[in-house]
Parts: C-alpha cells; sequence; structure tokens
C-alpha cells in the first residue's frame, strides 16, 4: 500500500511551489525556444485508432430471455451482485428416470425436463455482493460442519409457479423434519446479511419439468392421472424414493461449492 501511495504522490503531487521546480520550469522554456522544430512536431492520431470506440466501464447488461430458453430473469443484473442459490443436489436413480420419461406424455407440448439439474432449494435464488462472498461461504461451510447426514422420503406429485408467474414447475414432493430445521438455520444466517429468508412454512420438492409462463391451471387439471401414476412407481420402487443427503451445495455466480456434513456420533 505504501509503494502505491508514493507513486500517486509522485505522479499527482510533484507540481510544488519550491523554487527548484520554478528554475526547472523556466530552463525548460528556454530550450523550447531554442528547439522550435522538436517542441512544434504534432503526431497524427492513427485512423486506426480514432476508429476505437470505449466500453463504459459499468455498461448496462440487457436480458434476452432467448439466450436462455425463454427464462426471465428474477432481478436485475448488476455489476457486483452475484446470483446464489443453497441447495441439496439429487442424481436420479435409473428407475426415477425412466418413470419422469414415462409420463412426459402425459404433459402438455413445449415441456423441458431438467435431468442433470435436479434439486432441493434451501434458499430463494438470493443477491450477494461480491466482498460478501468469502465470508458468505466460511460462515456456511461453518454451519454444515454441524450438521448430520440424513435421508428425505418422496411424498407425492405438485404443480407450483415461481413468483413472477413467469416458470411453472411439475415437481416431487418431500418429506423430512430435519429440512425445515436446516432451513431455520440457514434463515438465521442469511439474516446476517440482511438476505431474505425462505418461504414461510415452504413445501420442500424437486422440480423434474418446467415450463415458460403460467401453465397451472393446464397441470392441475391432469395431476390426479399423474400422482395417480407416481403412487404405482412409489409402491414398485420403494428403494427409489428416498435420498441420502451427506453434502449441501452452494452455487454463486459460475463457482460451485460443496459442504459434507458429518456423520452421526450417537453423543
Amino acid at each position: 500500500m505504501s509503494n502505491s501511495l508514493s507513486a500517486i504522490n509522485d505522479n499527482y503531487l510533484s507540481d510544488s511551489s519550491n523554487e527548484d521546480d520554478d528554475d526547472d520550469e523556466e530552463e525548460e522554456k528556454e530550450k523550447e525556444k531554442e528547439e522550435p522544430s522538436k517542441t512544434g512536431l504534432t503526431l497524427s492520431v492513427p485512423e486506426s485508432i480514432l476508429s476505437w470506440k470505449g466500453v463504459p466501464h459499468h455498461e448496462e447488461k440487457i436480458d434476452n430471455p432467448s439466450e436462455h430458453n425463454g427464462r426471465i430473469r428474477s432481478f436485475k443484473h448488476e455489476r457486483g451482485n452475484w446470483s446464489t442459490l443453497i441447495y441439496i443436489n439429487y442424481t436420479a436413480t435409473d428407475a426415477m428416470l425412466s418413470w419422469i420419461k414415462s409420463i412426459e406424455t402425459l404433459l402438455p407440448k413445449e415441456s423441458n425436463i431438467l435431468l442433470d439439474q435436479f434439486h432441493l432449494s434451501l434458499t430463494r435464488t438470493l443477491v450477494l455482493k461480491y466482498h460478501w462472498i468469502e465470508s458468505f461461504v466460511k460462515s456456511l461451510k461453518e454451519l454444515c460442519s454441524m450438521l448430520v447426514k440424513f435421508h428425505i422420503e418422496f411424498m407425492d406429485v405438485q404443480v407450483y409457479c415461481n413468483e413472477e408467474r413467469t416458470r411453472t414447475f411439475l415437481a416431487i414432493n418431500c418429506s423430512n423434519t430435519t429440512l425445515n430445521y436446516i432451513i431455520n438455520l440457514i434463515n438465521n444466517m442469511l439474516a446476517e446479511y440482511q438476505l431474505p429468508p425462505y418461504y414461510e412454512d415452504p413445501s420442500n420438492h424437486i422440480s423434474i419439468f418446467w415450463w415458460i409462463g403460467d401453465k397451472e391451471d393446464c397441470l392441475n387439471k391432469i395431476l390426479p392421472s399423474i400422482k395417480s401414476n407416481f403412487d404405482e412407481f412409489y409402491v414398485n420402487n420403494t428403494e427409489d424414493n428416498y435420498v441420502y443427503v451427506d453434502e449441501l451445495h452452494c452455487k454463486i455466480g459460475n463457482k460451485l461449492y460443496t459442504f459434507p456434513l458429518k456423520l452421526n456420533d450417537h453423543r
């Protein structure tokens, strides 16, 4: 830091009013009079440089839904704001994948299967300031180090629509009292960063399909047949209806953090 300040002082604070500086200035003026050909030379700026266009440092980023399958941002993109989500990752079994694909014929057209993006959210999509990231990750790591690994159980199928009514989801509901306990702990941590808590009395779920726009009424009409189909799968594939949770994930911008949970020490 001292070197940086010295450089600033050298470059910007050198025009002092002492006598030595005044003498140097007079000498420079005399040289200019003696060598007019050198000081009077004007160099033209190349056309290639004149054609350059500067880019504003804080250029506004315009959201283009066509770049991400028609999805619309839930908040405006701003420099220094990092989209953040804490969640549980889910890797579907072969039997579950087969069931998910089998119900696609029952669904409205233009359905989008999530496949490698299956997850259970533990927070809303948050807006995290860049200077908070290091502290936020450290706090979450400490929280996860106190949590014990657990199981969640699939219960039934439900339809959800986001707050902006811009996307609709078909999801599998999950049950476990530990989930709400963890969400409360995370909410307390979020409060320290003045971030919004998760939804009150949340319905924990893993989305498997999504659509652009509000398709809730349309999907609710066919939901009974989907539920019946799921119940049949549940009875015949009991082992595929439980998920072992041994770590939590946090995505901040394009960076992914993984936090292992501890084994139950029975103490």
